[in-house]
């Protein structure tokens, strides 16, 4: 009686497999992908497992679990390799390789600012109400936050995003404030900040918004996180708040993003019958605009995938649309690297 290795061999599933490594190795020759060498090194082993197909809806049997990811790991790069255009989604986990926090739930926003502990979450402080009740406190959150944004430096994922965006149209989309991908050197046109720019304020009393690197710099007692006077305000000695998208905020002033927004609108109708990668990168389920961005791009484009890169909330999806890196932000962009 075969054992279930032998009855598999019987089927030509290792044969197959033996077959697929030089399919791949002459399909992807140009590609430089390294996991040509796992398949070589686990294509002999005796354990093999059974996966379901989602391409092709057919039972299919790997080696390891790393073939099949391996599999698919050629499958995006090949994607995005021939696609006509990019679009990159980013949420909070796109700045964690850059030494930002991403401020997940109450305790992850508490280890930065212990001060507020068991007094104000995060939602509490990135609320107009805030603002209004506790001046000082709200500009020790955002003036903290504006000084840490503007002297971080970008990690290198951006700039290989950067050189594979040189070679084709591109697009992004971020709920970051933080104007990492400008700094980085992406186009100011190209990008969407769909929460708004912690480097433009607005005045609380008039639609008129400023640069907020034309203010002096706040002085912040870091043991209270309390800003000291003065606090930015307008030529009419209106306090002012950054431009961004709080919780209940009925004030923002949307007019930048709104033609943010024209400009992707434009994009996608542009390459609506075209190739498109969209890569997601950190983006999660508690505030899911960026994931609701992305589902929308593959409902209006046919010829669409999306890459969520996340090292924990990345459950796998029924659609064949869908593929997912389970890393972080800086590790699933090198990973993926073609160039």
């Amino acid at each position: 009686m075969m054992n279930k290795c032998q009855r598999l061999q019987k089927l030509g599933q290792i044969q197959y497999f033996k077959q697929q490594k030089y399919k791949y190795q002459q399909e992807n020759q140009n590609l430089g992908i390294k996991v040509i060498k796992e398949f070589e090194s686990e294509i002999n082993r005796v354990r093999l497992l059974r996966f379901w197909n989602n391409q092709n809806k057919t039972q299919i049997y790997f080696s390891d679990i790393n073939d099949m990811i391996g599999q698919e790991h050629i499958q995006m790069q090949k994607f995005l390799k021939e696609c006509d255009a990019i679009i990159i989604t980013a949420g909070a986990g796109m700045g964690i390789d850059s030494g930002l926090p991403d401020y997940r739930g109450d305790q992850g926003f508490w280890k930065v600012y212990r001060p507020f502990q068991n007094k104000y979450g995060f939602q509490d402080c990135a609320n107009p109400e805030f603002l209004k009740k506790n001046p000082h406190l709200f500009w020790g959150f955002y003036g903290h936050r504006l000084e840490l944004y503007t002297n971080t430096i970008p990690h290198e994922g951006f700039q290989i995003l950067k050189k594979w965006c040189e070679q084709k149209d591109y697009f992004i989309i971020t709920s970051n404030v933080d104007g990492q991908f400008q700094k980085a050197g992406f186009n100011q046109t190209k990008v969407y900040e769909i929460h708004g720019s912690i480097h433009t304020f607005q005045c609380t009393q008039c639609s008129k918004l400023y640069l907020a690197n034309k203010f002096p710099k706040l002085k912040i007692d870091l043991q209270r996180f309390e800003a000291e006077d003065p606090l930015p305000k307008c030529e009419f000695n209106h306090i002012l708040r950054p431009n961004i998208l709080m919780f209940s905020d009925w004030d923002w002033i949307s007019t930048i993003y709104t033609k943010q927004c024209e400009n992707l609108e434009e994009f996608i109708k542009k390459h609506k019958n075209n190739k498109i990668c969209v890569i997601e990168i950190g983006a999660g389920t508690a505030i899911p605009s960026i994931r609701l961005k992305g589902e929308r791009i593959l409902s209006e484009i046919d010829k669409s995938i999306l890459i969520r890169i996340n090292p924990s909330e990345n459950e796998p999806e029924e659609s064949k649309k869908y593929y997912s890196l389970k890393k972080g932000g800086l590790e699933g962009i090198k990973s993926l690297n073609y160039l």
